[in-house]
């Protein structure tokens, strides 16, 4: 060891920094607790920070009940999310038996994709194992906070009422920042469910998450580009609508 490595290491123990070799160190965007590493006291908090994010006044609540299923990695829930923003859309502006047509090729996620959330990427828990889920209050606060935006968004970038394109801008930002939240929180991962499922076999399940998540996180960051090709058919049809009401 050189004089000098020796100096530095000297002065990081009476500074009480913590050494760490660059190998070690997770990347900068790496969410610590979404991968395992966590104290269940961080859960709590970090679930209601990523709530005070976004303004949301949800009460944060822990559930510690086990699915009969078990309990999956990914919300698997988001796998309807585009279907619901349609739906929720289309009753507000008519259109609802176009629904099935609009959500043709909509899903960006491959098929193998889909079935690793909805039924591979799921571990049994028993009540031993202290499980304890912060997450299904923060996702469903996440949810609806972003469907109602992109809802609200859609609904003017498809109309041609100036009140509906009120303030259209800062709609598609707001959209833009949940879904960034949402990424950036990996807000759409079960910490608990994915600390044991990656443990149960560390190379092959390490693997399978990175790859899932990065589908994700693309998936919602990209929504506002997903919807683009539907929000001119909508236009299409909704223009259609006011034409045959002014011919009545």
């Amino acid at each position: 060891m050189t004089p000098t490595l020796k100096l530095m290491l000297a002065l990081a123990t009476v500074l009480g920094v913590v050494v760490t070799t660059v190998n070690s160190m997770p990347p900068k965007s790496q969410n610590l607790i979404c991968d395992g590493n966590f104290e269940k006291d961080q859960l709590q908090n970090a679930a209601q920070n990523a709530l005070n994010a976004i303004g949301s006044k949800r009460t944060l609540t822990a559930s510690h009940e086990l699915a009969g299923k078990g309990q999956h990695v990914f919300n698997n829930n988001l796998l309807k999310f585009h279907r619901s923003v349609l739906q929720d859309l289309l009753k507000d502006v008519g259109g609802s038996e176009q629904l099935n047509n609009l959500m043709e090729g909509l899903m960006p996620l491959s098929k193998d994709q889909q079935e690793a959330i909805g039924n591979k990427m799921v571990v049994k828990l028993s009540p031993k194992d202290g499980y304890v889920d912060y997450n299904a209050d923060l996702y469903g606060a996440y949810v609806r906070e972003l469907r109602e935006a992109l809802v609200a968004y859609l609904k003017g970038c498809t109309s041609n009422n100036q009140g509906d394109k009120y303030k259209l801008h800062e709609k598609r930002s707001r959209v833009q920042f949940i879904a960034d939240e949402m990424v950036n929180r990996n807000v759409f991962v079960d910490p608990m469910a994915c600390d044991h499922w990656l443990k149960k076999d560390q190379n092959k399940h390490a693997k399978q998450f990175y790859e899932i998540r990065a589908a994700l996180k693309n998936m919602i960051q990209n929504i506002l580009k997903d919807f683009k090709e539907v929000s001119k058919k909508i236009k299409g049809f909704r223009e259609g609508n006011n034409c045959n009401r002014l011919d009545s």
